[in-house]
């Protein structure tokens, strides 16, 4: 196997931290002006041990204006580590160079992009395939890595078989700062009858769920994109969802699993999860199980999809998949005094980008192979690793 590849999107904003009109939304972009945590992830990436590896930081920005002084912030972080491990940076002007050659190539500019957490999973993807990884590992930048055997144990069984089905992609737990698998739970929201309001008990139940199951390995419905393995023979074929507002990891788990791959929870793998303070995302959810929803309905009239049911996803997010979702969705609009007409605006949504995802979804496979022959490609990432400034003819 060739060195595994680790990518970490890292994101950014203004230096007053707050959200401007149009800017991309996401969860807690670090202003340009601090420190943020890419340096702490990166500083426990010096203690693993296991197979030689790679490092990749995809930049993205809040504001396209900002690209630049964003690239500049972060190549200042990971200079430090250039001694270390092999590492280099995929940002804005990078991006550019991508567009030029798929241009030339034949390919629409807009099927890559880094506006977006689906838009930027897929770079982790492209650049992966480009430089011939078997396997991705997908981190996020407010983690820190305490297993030294945490890389050996992400690639030990990604492309293997286990109990008769393919180990397509592996996921693994979030600790919190105490060591805990499980998200923090409000007082009385397991018995809260709303899907939304107990939205943490449930997702508690699903870690509970893989917890008890007998086995290192456990066939999953959720994962988390931070600690996220994905092997060759999927990211080749299933891209992520440019157009999810959120959980595009499930959401990639979801469009495997419509094309056959299996994704298992590897009960060994874990990365300490300590993101700052995020506010509520009830508006994001119902837009994004709503359009979730969506794609399973349209995925039934797709040539060569299988049919994927919302209870095959339970408790997580099967439990927001229900007839009954615009109901729950309204209800807690309501009590919030929100309007209710997010409801129909989400539904909108979907019917209209769902089709659109398909048509990446078809055209996916044979922008891959694409970019593995793409020798251009192939120098222009080889240069960076070699500390040189790519020269494209």
């Amino acid at each position: 196997m060739s060195d595994a590849l680790i990518t970490v999107p890292t994101y950014w904003t203004w230096k007053d931290g707050k959200a401007h009109v149009g800017d991309v939304p996401y969860d807690h972009p670090t202003p340009l002006n601090q420190e943020g945590t890419l340096a702490r992830l990166l500083e426990s990436l010096r203690t693993i041990d296991g197979p030689e590896f790679k490092v990749v930081i995809i930049t993205a920005v809040t504001d396209p204006s900002l690209g630049k002084l964003a690239e500049i912030r972060v190549e200042e972080i990971i200079d430090p580590f250039k001694d270390s491990f092999s590492i280099v940076q995929f940002a804005g002007s990078d991006l550019a160079l991508l567009q030029e050659l798929l241009a030339r190539l034949g390919f629409q500019q807009k099927l890559v992009s880094l506006q977006g957490y689906g838009n930027v999973r897929n770079i982790q993807l492209i650049v992966a395939q480009a430089m011939g990884a078997e396997v991705v590992v997908g981190l996020d930048d407010d983690e820190v890595i305490a297993d030294r055997d945490y890389l050996k144990k992400a690639v030990e069984f990604a492309g293997k078989t286990w109990k008769g089905k393919s180990v397509d992609g592996v996921a693994g737990f979030y600790l919190d700062s105490h060591g805990r698998t499980k998200v923090r739970e409000k007082s009385g929201e397991t018995e809260a009858e709303n899907v939304f309001r107990r939205k943490a008990a449930i997702m508690n139940a699903a870690t509970e769920a893989v917890e008890r199951h007998h086995g290192r390995l456990v066939e999953t419905s959720f994962v988390y994109g931070g600690n996220m393995v994905i092997h060759r023979r999927m990211f080749e074929e299933i891209p992520f969802d440019p157009y999810i507002p959120r959980g595009e990891d499930i959401d990639y788990l979801i469009n495997g699993r419509l094309k056959g791959y299996h994704f298992f929870f590897d009960k060994e793998l874990a990365i300490t999860h300590l993101p700052p303070p995020a506010g509520p995302h009830l508006r994001e959810d119902i837009v994004r199980f709503i359009y979730e929803r969506e794609k399973l309905r349209m995925a039934r009239g797709q040539p060569g999809l299988k049919e994927v049911l919302p209870e095959s996803l339970d408790p997580y997010p099967g439990a927001f998949l229900g007839e009954d979702l615009e109901e729950q969705a309204r209800e807690v609009l309501r009590e919030c005094e929100w309007p209710e007409e997010i409801v129909e605006e989400a539904a909108q949504f979907a019917r209209e980008m769902v089709p659109r995802y398909f048509e990446l979804y078809n055209d996916w496979s044979h922008l891959m192979e694409s970019v593995r022959e793409a020798s251009m490609l192939q120098e222009m990432l080889a240069q960076k690793f070699e500390r040189r400034k790519p020269k494209w003819s």
